[in-house]
């Protein structure tokens, strides 16, 4: 009897050891687990991250200082090819200005400038801009007198403008454009 008792001893401790094992190897696996998932580089962060895009725009050439009141960056959700339609574009959402009318130009007489244009502040909105430019104001008319100076294009050495497609919760890098005053894109407004 007490062979039968032994193996029914030895069973049981068995079954006990084959439950038990997930119970020992459960904190084990709870500290390698988070290690061998993927995860987001930014925690707990909150989910209202902002959008936009960024890079550099890289200045030759520079005007005399009189012939230049602001200096801005531009993005048009369709190519503008009427000077009255700018307006109500910006007025629809259909185009933005960055810095925002009000706050400071984008420095001026410098070779280089870097820039974050973000949903924070601004109109820019999640969708698809066609015609991203740095456009200066000449004359006194804020309404009328500006030309863009630099046009962000994939196309080296053109000004074949490229869309920007501002994505949510992420800010694109390398929207770089070059500004060469003495070979200015032509102005698609008229």
């Amino acid at each position: 009897m007490r062979r039968t008792s032994h193996t029914v001893s030895t069973h049981s401790r068995t079954q006990q050891d084959q439950r038990s094992v997930p119970r020992r190897l459960l904190p084990r696996i709870a500290i390698f687990l988070p290690l061998l998932l993927p995860g987001c580089d930014t925690g707990l962060g909150p989910l209202n991250e902002p959008s936009g895009f960024s890079g550099v725009i890289r200045y030759t050439n520079w005007p005399s200082a009189d012939s230049l009141r602001a200096i801005r960056l531009v993005a048009f959700e369709s190519y503008p090819s009427d000077s009255s339609g700018i307006l109500i574009a910006l007025l629809t959402g259909k185009a933005t200005v960055y810095p925002i009318i009000g706050q400071p130009n984008l420095p001026s007489y410098v070779d280089e400038t870097a820039y974050v244009f973000t949903t924070t502040g601004t109109t820019l909105q999640i969708k698809e801009y066609n015609y991203v430019a740095v456009a200066v104001q000449y004359g006194p008319n804020i309404l009328n007198d500006w030309w863009p100076v630099g046009v962000y294009t994939k196309e080296a050495g053109t000004f074949n403008p490229s869309p920007v497609r501002v994505l949510l919760h992420r800010i694109t890098p390398g929207i770089d454009i070059n500004v060469d005053f003495h070979n200015r894109p032509p102005r698609p407004w008229r």
